[in-house]
């Protein structure tokens, strides 16, 4: 008989519907969220929800406005009976899931995911470092996006067992025949934008000041002149968008950069089959869910090292790690990146750039997990 599991999670995302229709395969699942959207960045939920293999249900918001205060989980908890709680985070929900767990079920197991990069684990708050010990202690384990920070709550904790690690990827097939679908949007777009013999980075993400655009914008600088036929495509919008064009200007960048605007679908899959160099420069990111499409969609990815999702790359394979404070350090991998990439012919599926697949990923889970 299939164990039954509840999970808890704030809302549906692209980069996490392949975990969850894994768990709704392997488990008798419900899955309840907190919210209709994820709250940093709107995604077209109805496109999301034609993908899941569960139906999902939806939490009345939080008591008193606080968002986490979901006091319904324990009625929904009863009602569920399960055998195992995936929740998210270190809130205000675990503790109520923790307070079901010692009123009414002591046998519980309780899993937390946790998308934290090595430095947000390091720099937590007070409030939250209270609510990580009381998970490393009371839940069954804390599911962890990197490696590195796998290592570092392991040293710190001393307790390797309440650890496991599975990074925040999606199902390689049926990502590519996404990107396999969006072909004829992605030859009308380079045509569009001119790509023929240019050679094409990406960008793809909120133009906000956290993804750290401006020192991008810099690194390109330092490189035109021996990489003219450089472009850069920024696919996104945000706050920075006035700021970054002004940067533009002032560095004379103007035919090299290029805004696509906020893209979802096919359309977003079609900008992943123009790129050639994906690059991601936040100085501050929990993860960073588009490494894993941009590797998937056969980019070379230059990815921060400020970043969980910089787990995903093989140095010098499918891409290279970087410091986002150190110019140098980006503007060298940027060369050498440039110095073996073709120029932009025609629009094709490229290799997938990761090393390992979501089923790699996930069997490895199931052992850790069992």
């Amino acid at each position: 008989m299939r164990k039954r599991v509840t999970i808890f999670h704030p809302a549906i995302a692209p980069y996490r519907i392949d975990f969850f229709n894994s768990l709704h395969d392997a488990f008798e699942a419900t899955f309840y969220f907190e919210f209709g959207d994820v709250l940093e960045q709107s995604f077209a939920q109805d496109k999301l929800r034609g993908r899941l293999r569960f139906t999902p249900r939806f939490l009345s918001p939080g008591l008193f406005g606080i968002k986490n205060l979901r006091t319904e989980v324990i009625s929904i908890l009863r009602k569920e009976s399960p055998d195992i709680v995936f929740c998210s985070e270190y809130n205000i929900m675990g503790l109520l899931i923790l307070l079901y767990k010692m009123l009414f079920n002591r046998k519980l197991a309780i899993y937390t995911i946790c998308d934290d990069s090595k430095d947000i684990a390091a720099k937590a708050s007070w409030v939250k470092r209270i609510m990580r010990s009381i998970a490393v202690r009371f839940y069954a384990a804390i599911i962890l996006t990197n490696d590195d920070v796998l290592s570092w709550y392991t040293e710190h904790f001393k307790a390797r067992h309440k650890f496991l690690y599975f990074p925040i990827i999606q199902r390689d097939q049926e990502f590519r025949e996404l990107l396999k679908k969006a072909l004829p949007i992605s030859k009308t777009l380079a045509e569009q934008y001119q790509l023929q013999g240019k050679q094409v980075l990406l960008f793809v993400g909120r133009l906000i000041a956290i993804k750290n655009l401006s020192f991008l914008l810099r690194a390109l600088d330092y490189v035109i002149d021996k990489y003219p036929d450089t472009v850069l495509l920024f696919v996104g919008e945000g706050d920075d968008r006035d700021t970054l064009e002004q940067e533009i200007k002032r560095l004379h960048l103007e035919k090299h950069v290029i805004f696509a605007g906020k893209k979802q679908g096919d359309e977003l899959y079609a900008h992943y089959n123009l790129g050639q160099i994906f690059i991601l420069p936040s100085y501050y990111e929990r993860f960073g869910a588009v490494v894993n499409e941009a590797l998937l969609a056969g980019c070379y990815t230059l990815c921060s090292s400020a970043a969980g999702a910089a787990c995903l790359i093989d140095p010098k394979n499918n891409g290279d790690r970087f410091d986002p404070i150190q110019l140098s350090d980006l503007t060298e991998k940027l060369q050498t990146a440039l110095e073996h990439c073709d120029k932009f012919e025609q629009v094709s599926i490229k290799e997938n750039n990761m090393f390992q697949s979501y089923d790699q990923y996930i069997n490895d889970f199931w052992t850790m997990l069992h």
